[in-house]
């Protein structure tokens, strides 16, 4: 296979795209309709009783069912309640640090609109030194409206339950191929599952493209949406943490630049060890740049998929994302590339004959 014919441009325009999507975990719809919108005419389209969506494209032989999955969601909030002086209260939606959210924008999306607001942040003025090295629960934090008592909040149309997203735009850095946005984990896999589908035409396999749901609050869309799919094999396509800055990590295997990161395991699956070697050895082969990953933390949809009826081997395919559960996150053009190209080659030899290899 040639290498990869995606421009720049519509790299950025794509990433841009699906990255301002507002998709808090179990609010995905947003994010459903573009993939739908994007290559729902490239097969059949079915959906899932929880909000996930699949588009399934046969192939030109008999070959294996291959799930290509990514999560629509990103790490969110969700408003709790709202205090008499009018500020609201929330509650995490997927794994964040407290440490990185006070003082940042966020967007709470109402029936009315959505309402800006602004995570308070105690000034330094009222903290003693101790308080200045605690960090402060999400419990304790509050977002500021703008409001001044409850009443004004209720009229914006804030109530508890809807959701809370981070106010970021998409910006293309100044170092070269570099862009930094919200929601790279996973709109960066949704992203690679489209162009993955847009790019195969003469496959042998049945290729199914998934958007999964609330994958940050504990995989819940992974295990309806394999149910739907009866995939023989699944390619996870993520947006995992970086470990390239300093105190990390004890070794760098997800660094940004550096080529896709090639999971051999996570403490929720062990990949296949011919399905990790296929990967493996086709980027050798195709000189594509990689990361092997052995992660001593985490886990993604694979570890639903890979336990699905009697078995479904899986593999998770990331490109790396800088200050990934956070607001901003950076990526690199050519790891989103190189992901593609390498879940590309592999597909296209990945028929009937190499599937029994991989289940043997």
């Amino acid at each position: 296979m040639a290498k990869s014919t995606i421009r720049k441009d519509d790299s950025l325009k794509l990433l841009k795209e699906l990255s301002e999507l507002n998709g808090a975990p179990g609010f995905e719809s947003e994010v459903a309709s573009k993939i739908e919108q994007l290559i729902g005419k490239l097969g059949t389209v079915k959906r899932d009783r929880n909000g996930g969506i699949m588009v399934e494209k046969e192939g030109s032989k008999k070959g294996p069912r291959i799930l290509l999955a990514a999560h629509m969601d990103e790490v969110a909030l969700m408003v709790k309640g709202i205090t008499e002086g009018g500020l609201v209260k929330f509650v995490p939606l997927g794994g964040w640090w407290a440490h990185v959210l006070p003082s940042h924008r966020v967007n709470i999306l109402t029936a009315k609109g959505v309402v800006p607001g602004v995570i308070g942040a105690m000034p330094p003025h009222h903290l003693s030194a101790a308080d200045k090295e605690k960090i402060m629960a999400t419990k304790s934090m509050v977002i500021d409206v703008g409001a001044t008592d409850k009443a004004t909040v209720l009229e914006m149309g804030i109530e508890p339950g809807l959701p809370i997203i981070p106010a970021v735009e998409f910006t293309r850095m100044a170092a070269p191929d570099a862009v930094s946005g919200k929601a790279f984990d996973d709109r960066v896999g949704v992203a690679m599952m489209i162009e993955i589908m847009r790019r195969l035409n003469n496959h042998p396999n049945t290729l199914i493209a998934a958007g999964t749901v609330q994958e940050e609050v504990g995989t819940r869309g992974a295990k309806t949406m394999v149910n739907l799919a009866k995939p023989d094999i699944a390619i996870i396509l993520e947006g995992p943490p970086t470990d390239d800055l300093p105190g990390c990590a004890e070794f760098v295997q997800g660094a940004m630049g550096k080529g896709p990161q090639i999971r051999a395991f996570d403490p929720t699956m062990i990949t296949r060890p011919a399905l990790f070697n296929l990967f493996k050895n086709t980027a050798v082969s195709k000189k594509i740049p990689h990361q092997i990953a052995v992660r001593d933390s985490g886990g993604t949809d694979a570890a639903v998929t890979h336990l699905h009826a009697d078995g479904v081997p899986s593999i998770v395919i990331g490109v790396p994302v800088r200050y990934a559960h956070s607001h901003v996150g950076i990526l690199s053009l050519k790891d989103f590339e190189a992901s593609i190209e390498l879940v590309c080659e592999v597909i296209m030899k990945l028929d009937s004959k190499m599937f029994d290899k991989i289940i043997a």
